[in-house]
């Protein structure tokens, strides 16, 4: 990056609020977040100069496009901002991110907002409503993939999980685990959608009663929940972020800055990939998401991935964090289990993953969840992360996926103290 990117902070709503029972739009909730984010940060409106939203289905599930006009609509003080929307499925939060970065990054602004928002509508708990939901956001899968009589998303995810057990055989053990480490940290979160869920030892075991198949290959508690969220960040060059500094009375150094990313795409058909990375010679499932995490540790002069403190990761079904513990070389391919087994991803672990919750405990509002990451990752490294703080917390790595990993992001957000 040309220019240091700085995080100065911003804010997330409750993502157990259902915005249908109140009565609220998807405009409602990005407004009273933006405000929020604006209050927590103390930053004036009007120093913003170009917002970027990340939203996937809106259009369809909601009727709202044009998201960028949002924040004119939400503080006539922003009006005339340049700004807009980005679709990437599930990393659409994560492109609004690297469009902030960029911004920033070439000098263009000093102070930029990446936002991301997402009303799913229904409540996906309930598999006659999920169908709505999964119908419309199936438009992100290649259209030969959405097979009749099965959801999209399971149904896809499912091969990933039926790939890795020919591949290297998955013990349903350690899936199971993933989800119960998630659900306990949500616990402590206060705006987990999970925070309140209620479940049992065997909840996370392959138990007919309290965990029966329900999707493809999928148990109930494999899936995460989508949700209705939206999550701000205020991004800053040096000059803003020492003079913000210098107004709030704290140390320059204790704001954090975007240290490295990374950032791929491949082709959205799913067999596509599979075929591609056959041919590409690499131990790894999915080499790119390999590469987009080694992308980010390269560019924030990081050794190995252990050289960070935590990260927030994908984990839409357990599957897919089960593939990222692999791919971000924690482990060799195919061993994701035993840092499960040993401790390393749990809180006090070498390498704790998902503090928050994740997206199986948190909740998934899909085009919000890359900058809700971002702030999660921002608040660790700051102390702000209250109970679910990881103690001593200098860099943070998010990994955000959208599709079946057509879209990969990763973001190092980290003190220079």
């Amino acid at each position: 990056m040309s220019n240091a990117v700085y995080v100065l902070g911003g804010a997330q709503s409750d993502f157990a609020r259902d915005m249908h029972s109140e009565g609220l739009s998807v405009f409602d909730l990005f407004k009273e977040t933006l405000a929020e984010a604006l209050e927590q940060c103390d930053l004036p409106a009007e120093d913003i100069q170009r917002g970027h939203v990340g939203n996937a289905s809106g259009d369809v599930l909601t009727g709202y496009a044009q998201m960028g006009g949002f924040f004119g609509m939400a503080d006539h003080r922003l009006a005339g901002m340049p700004a807009g929307r980005h679709e990437a499925a599930c990393a659409s939060g994560s492109m609004a991110l690297l469009g902030a970065m960029a911004d920033i990054s070439a000098g263009y602004y000093d102070v930029v907002c990446a936002a991301g928002v997402e009303v799913m509508g229904v409540d996906t708990a309930n598999l006659k409503e999920f169908a709505t939901v999964d119908q419309a956001i199936g438009s992100h899968a290649w259209p030969s993939e959405r097979k009749q009589g099965h959801w999209v998303w399971p149904y896809l995810f499912s091969q990933f999980l039926i790939d890795y057990r020919e591949r290297y055989g998955v013990d349903y053990r350690h899936l199971g685990e993933i989800t119960r480490l998630n659900l306990e940290n949500a616990r402590k979160n206060p705006n987990a959608r999970g925070r309140s869920y209620a479940s049992t030892p065997a909840c996370f075991i392959e138990d007919d009663v309290a965990n029966p198949k329900s999707m493809d290959e999928f148990r109930k508690h494999d899936t995460c929940r989508t949700a209705d969220g939206a999550a701000f960040v205020f991004l800053a060059s040096e000059a803003y972020a020492r003079s913000y500094a210098q107004r709030h009375g704290i140390r320059f150094e204790e704001i954090p800055r975007i240290k490295g990313f990374g950032h791929a795409t491949m082709p959205t058909e799913l067999q596509t990939k599979r075929e591609i990375n056959q041919k590409s010679g690499s131990p790894y499932y999915m080499p790119h998401l390999h590469n987009t995490i080694q992308q980010a540790l390269q560019r924030a002069s990081f050794s190995a991935v252990t050289d960070v403190d935590l990260m927030e990761v994908h984990d839409c079904f357990n599957i897919s964090e089960y593939m990222i513990i692999d791919h971000s070389g924690l482990v060799q391919p195919g061993c994701a289990w035993q840092a499960i087994e040993d401790g390393s991803i749990a809180p006090g672990g070498r390498l704790p993953v998902n503090p928050s919750g994740g997206l199986l405990g948190a909740g998934h509002p899909i085009g919000c969840t890359g900058v809700r990451m971002a702030l999660d990752a921002y608040k660790q490294v700051t102390g702000q992360a209250g109970d679910y703080q990881i103690g001593g917390a200098k860099n943070a790595m998010t990994v955000n996926v959208g599709g079946t990993l057509t879209t990969t992001a990763a973001l190092i957000i980290g003190c220079d103290d």
